[in-house]
């Protein structure tokens, strides 16, 4: 019974995974936070040479802005002309909602509303 223990502690150091290949780190574009729902915003008719530092700094004045980020065509690397901003609480949303939805740059009016859940679309 005294080889047991020596024999498995061989073996078993050959079935652990190894710690740091277990969790790599999300590639870059994937670390968007994300604030609790309610609290993020989806804005579409967005200006083409707008990225995620412009619509930071418009949606900061409605409160503490978690993440903004506008979507980008990987093949083009141009503006889809549509982002979301998350906010850490709901009444920060619903103000730059009141205040942006139907806003004016240029020639296009934002859109702005509460993002969807993913499965509202889906009746079953």
């Amino acid at each position: 019974m005294a080889a047991y223990p020596a024999a498995y502690g061989l073996v078993s150091p050959a079935f652990a995974p190894p710690g740091p290949l277990l969790a790599p780190p999300p590639p870059p574009q994937q670390q968007h936070a994300e604030g609790p729902e309610g609290c993020i915003i989806f804005i579409y008719h967005l200006p083409q040479e707008f990225a995620d530092t412009e619509i930071l700094q418009m949606f900061l004045p409605f409160g503490n802005v978690i993440s903004a980020k506008v979507f980008v065509d990987r093949a083009t690397n141009q503006s889809k002309c549509f982002g979301f901003v998350s906010f850490d609480n709901p009444a920060s949303a619903q103000a730059a909602i009141q205040a942006m939805n139907g806003f004016q740059i240029g020639m296009k009016r934002l859109k702005v509303q509460l993002k969807r859940p993913k499965d509202a679309n889906r009746p079953y």
